[in-house]
C-alpha cells in the first residue's frame, strides 16, 4: 500500500509539473479549453431546465451541482488513464471528455448522427478558441506577415462558420411537401363516398367530463370533490429499478400506484362503449395524459365513454433517475396491467346502483389507445386478458377475461416486453397502426411486427390496418407535446419545418380513429372501405401521402413468404409461385430502418430491355383449401423498394398488369392504376441539410391492393371467378422497377 501511494504521489507531481504548482496552459489551449467549457456549460443549463420542468430552483440548482461534478470527475480520472500519451496536454483532455458528455446530453439522438456531430463541435470550437487566444496573446507578434495573414483569414472563416452553424441550429429547416398525394393516386369515380358521413365530425351527444383517481394521489386534478374514488394497485413484480428518490417525489411506491383518470362521456341514456386511452414516455413531470383531449370530445360526441389514463409516474424523470444512471426498466408490463385494472374498476362502477356511470357502460364493446409505449401497453393488456397467470410469474393469478374488442396503436413501440423471449402474439383482435413517416422518436414502423403477428382462429369478423402518413411525427398526435421529437436542444438537429400543422395531423386521427371505431364496436361496417382503401377517405383528410396496408379476418393468405426457404412454395401447400425474365427474384425478411422486421416478403426486380419478353410473376391456386364465392376479391401488399433519393412525380409510379386465369385457360387483366399506382417510398428525412440523408431515411411500407374478381368478369364475361386457377402480374408498365409483395391471398368480401 505505501508503494502504491509513492506511485501515486509520483504520478501526481508528474502530471502537474515539478515542485507540484500546476503549470499554466499556453495561449491557444487555454483559450480552446476556455471556449469549449463555456460553450457546453450554457448548453447544460439550458437542457437542465428542459429536463428538470417543474422543480423548484434549489433542486434543478443542486441536480445540476451534481451532475457536473460527477462528469467532471469520472472525466478526470479517464484523463489520468489517458495520460501516458502525453501529445495533448491533459488538462485539455479533461475538459474534452467532460465536454462531450455533457454535448451528448444536450443532443440526444441516434448515434450514429449524434456523434459526428458533437466531435464536429469539439474539434471546431476547440481550434477557433486556440487560435483566438494565441493570437489575443500576441503568440504571432513576431510571426510573418505571410503568417498573420493565414492566421487572421483562417480564424475569420471559423468565426464565421461558427456563426453559420449557430444559425443552423436555431432555424427550424425547409419546407417538404410529397409530389404525390392522395388525391393524385386516388381519381376514380368510386371514391364518391356521398352514402357515408365524415367521421370526424362530432356527433350529437352533449359531452360532459369528471376525473377519478386514488385517494391522496400525486396529482389534485384526479381528487376534486366531484372526482370518482378508485383504489392502489400493487405492481411491484411488473416494474424494475422504481428508485428510493421516485416514490420521495411521488409519494407512493410500485406497491400502490394509482388509477387515475379524465373522463369525456355522452349525456344521454347509455350503453355507450368504453375506449381508454394511455400516453407514452415523456418527462414524468410534465404531464401527458391532457394531450387527447381532442379525442376525448369527438369520440363521447359520437357516443363513446373515453377515459385518458394516467401513467406518468412510470415515465423517465432524469432527476428521479440520478440523470438516466438508474432508470425504470421493463415498465411497459406495469402499463399493461394497469389497463385491465382501470376497466375492472369500470366493471365495477356499471354494476353499482350508487355510480353515476351505472348500467351506462357496454363493457362487451371495449377499446384500447396507446401513443409510444402506450401503443405497446395496449397489446400487452390484450395478452394478459386472456391468461390465467402473467408469463414472468405463474404464481400470480389473473382473472380479467374482458370484451376487448379493438387496439389502436399510435406510433407505437413493439418488442421492448418479449415474454418468455418471443414477440407478443395476438389473436382475434381488431387492430389499426397509425405512423408519421417523419417520427423522431420511433423512427422505425414498429407496430408493422406486432400487425404481422396477429392471428385469426375463428370466423367472427376481424379487421387489422395501419396508415403511414407522410409530415407526421410522434409527438403531434398528443396535444402536450410538440413539434420537436428530441429532448431539449436535441430539437435543433430536425427539420421541424416539413412536419404537418397539428391541426391537420389531429384531424387524421380523429377520422380514421372514429371510423375504426365505429366500424368495430357499433357494427357501422360500411367505414370498413376506408381501411381497405384510403381513397374513400380522401375528401376528410388533410392531402398528403398516405401508404395503408388492411387485411382482416375472411382473408385467406396464399402466399406469404413465411413458411420455408423454397421460391416455389407457397403457404397453403398445394400452390406454386413461377418467375420469368425477372432481374431479381428472392425471398428474404423484410429490412425496416434500424431492426429487422417479424415478416417475410418476395422481391421482385425487372428491367423490360425486350418489350417482347416483359417480366413476370405468377401464383397457381392450390386444388384445395381455398372458398372462392360469388364476392371474392384476389388480394396482396407492394412496396416500392426503388433506391432513388428524390420524390417521384405521378409518371415515375409503379405500374404492371394483374391477370387472372380460369381453370379453362380464360383470363381478364386490369392495370394496377385500376386501384392506383403503387405508393412511392416516402423518405423519412428527419434532420436538417446537410446531414438529411445520413442513416436510413426509408423503409419498406406495404400497401394494400384488393381487386375483385367481378371487375374482371366485366372485363371478360367468359372469365369464371369460381373456378380461378391462376394470378399472373405481369411487368409491361413501367420500364424498370423493384418492389417486395407479400400476403397475397383471396379474400370473401360478406360487407
Amino acid at each position: 500500500m505505501r508503494a502504491f501511494k509513492k506511485n501515486i504521489a509520483s504520478f501526481v507531481r508528474k502530471l502537474y509539473g515539478k515542485r507540484n504548482c500546476i503549470e499554466p496552459l499556453s495561449p491557444g489551449w487555454k483559450g480552446a479549453a476556455s471556449a469549449l467549457s463555456t460553450v457546453a456549460f450554457l448548453l447544460i443549463l439550458i437542457q437542465g431546465r428542459y429536463l428538470l420542468e417543474q422543480r423548484s430552483f434549489f433542486e434543478y440548482a443542486m441536480a445540476l451541482v451534481i451532475f457536473i461534478l460527477s462528469v467532471t470527475l469520472i472525466s478526470g480520472f479517464l484523463t489520468l488513464l489517458w495520460h501516458g500519451l502525453k501529445k495533448i496536454p491533459s488538462r485539455y483532455i479533461w475538459v474534452l471528455l467532460s465536454s462531450l458528455v455533457f454535448l451528448l446530453f444536450c443532443f440526444i439522438a441516434p448515434l450514429d448522427v449524434a456523434i459526428p456531430f458533437i466531435l464536429l463541435i469539439a474539434v471546431v470550437v476547440s481550434l477557433w478558441g486556440a487560435l483566438l487566444s494565441k493570437w489575443i496573446k500576441g503568440s504571432y507578434k513576431y510571426a510573418s506577415k505571410s503568417r498573420k495573414i493565414n492566421v487572421f483569414i483562417f480564424l475569420l472563416i471559423m468565426t464565421l462558420g461558427i456563426g453559420a452553424g449557430s444559425y443552423w441550429l436555431i432555424q427550424p429547416g425547409e419546407a417538404n411537401t410529397p409530389t404525390v398525394v392522395l388525391k393524385h393516386l386516388k381519381t376514380s369515380p368510386r371514391y364518391d363516398n356521398a352514402w357515408l358521413t365524415n367521421p370526424g365530425e362530432s356527433g350529437s351527444y352533449p359531452v360532459k367530463k369528471l376525473t377519478y383517481g386514488s385517494p391522496d394521489t400525486y396529482r389534485q386534478e384526479f381528487n376534486t370533490q366531484n372526482s370518482l374514488t378508485t383504489k392502489t394497485v400493487d405492481a411491484t413484480d411488473f416494474v424494475e429499478k422504481w428508485s428510493s428518490v421516485r416514490t420521495r417525489t411521488l409519494g407512493f411506491g410500485p406497491e400502490a400506484m394509482p388509477l387515475n383518470g379524465q373522463v369525456w362521456y355522452p349525456e344521454g341514456k347509455g350503453d355507450f362503449p368504453l375506449v381508454l386511452i394511455v400516453h407514452g414516455n415523456h418527462l414524468m413531470t410534465d404531464y401527458s395524459d391532457s394531450g387527447y383531449d381532442y379525442l376525448g370530445n369527438l369520440l363521447a360526441s359520437r357516443g363513446y365513454i373515453v377515459v385518458s389514463v394516467d401513467e406518468n409516474f412510470l415515465n423517465v424523470s432524469p432527476y428521479n433517475d440520478l440523470f438516466l444512471v438508474s432508470s425504470l426498466e421493463n415498465e411497459n408490463r406495469a402499463r399493461g396491467l394497469l389497463l385491465l385494472e382501470h376497466l375492472q374498476t369500470w366493471k365495477e362502477w356499471n354494476g353499482h346502483t350508487n355510480n353515476p356511470f351505472y348500467q351506462k357502460v357496454d363493457m362487451r364493446q371495449i377499446a384500447l389507445i396507446g401513443h409510444s409505449r402506450g401503443g405497446e401497453a395496449i397489446a400487452i393488456a390484450a395478452a394478459y386478458n386472456e391468461m390465467a397467470h402473467p408469463p414472468d410469474n405463474g404464481n400470480i393469478q389473473f382473472d380479467y377475461n374482458f370484451s376487448i374488442r379493438s387496439l389502436i396503436s399510435i406510433a407505437g413501440t413493439d418488442g421492448q416486453y418479449l415474454p418468455s423471449g418471443k414477440p407478443l402474439p395476438l389473436k382475434n383482435i381488431n387492430y389499426l397502426a397509425l405512423h408519421g413517416a417523419h417520427d423522431m422518436d420511433v423512427s422505425t414502423f414498429d407496430s408493422a411486427n406486432q400487425q404481422s403477428r396477429l392471428s385469426y382462429t375463428d370466423k367472427e369478423d376481424y379487421m387489422n390496418a395501419s396508415v403511414y402518413i407522410y409530415g407526421a411525427n410522434h409527438g403531434q398526435f398528443n396535444e402536450s407535446w410538440g413539434r420537436g421529437d428530441g429532448a431539449g436542444t436535441a430539437n435543433q438537429l430536425f427539420n421541424l419545418k416539413q412536419i404537418m400543422p397539428r391541426d391537420q395531423q389531429e384531424t387524421i386521427a380523429k377520422v380514421l380513429i372514429s371510423a375504426f371505431l365505429d366500424s368495430t364496436l357499433k357494427d357501422k361496417k360500411p367505414y370498413k372501405v376506408i381501411f381497405k382503401d384510403l381513397g374513400y377517405a380522401k375528401e376528410w383528410l388533410p392531402d398528403t401521402m398516405y401508404i395503408n396496408n388492411y387485411n382482416d379476418s375472411q382473408t385467406t393468405f396464399i402466399a406469404t413468404f413465411n413458411e420455408d426457404i423454397d421460391v416455389n412454395t407457397t403457404t397453403v401447400p398445394g400452390g406454386k409461385l413461377v418467375g420469368k425474365n425477372l432481374e431479381e427474384w428472392k425471398e428474404e425478411k423484410v429490412k425496416l430502418k434500424y431492426d429487422e422486421a417479424d415478416f417475410n416478403a418476395v422481391r421482385l426486380g425487372w428491367h423490360a430491355k425486350d418489350p417482347s419478353s416483359p417480366a413476370f410473376y405468377t401464383l397457381t391456386l392450390p386444388d384445395k383449401g381455398l372458398e372462392l364465392g360469388q364476392n371474392t376479391a384476389i388480394v396482396f401488399s407492394l412496396a416500392d423498394d426503388r433506391k432513388e433519393e428524390k420524390e417521384l412525380s405521378q409518371e415515375e409510379l409503379i405500374d404492371f398488369t394483374v391477370s387472372v386465369e380460369d381453370r379453362n385457360g380464360n383470363q381478364a387483366s386490369l392495370p394496377l392504376r385500376y386501384i392506383a399506382k403503387l405508393t412511392p417510398a416516402i423518405r423519412g428525412k428527419v434532420l436538417k441539410k446537410p446531414f438529411s440523408n445520413a442513416g436510413n431515411t426509408t423503409e419498406p411500407v406495404f400497401q394494400h391492393y384488393g381487386f375483385s374478381l367481378n371487375d374482371f368478369k366485366d372485363v371478360n364475361p367468359q372469365f369464371d371467378p369460381l373456378k380461378l386457377d391462376k394470378i399472373h402480374f405481369q411487368f409491361n408498365l413501367t420500364k424498370q422497377g423493384m418492389i417486395l409483395m407479400n400476403n397475397i391471398g383471396i379474400r370473401n368480401e360478406n360487407s
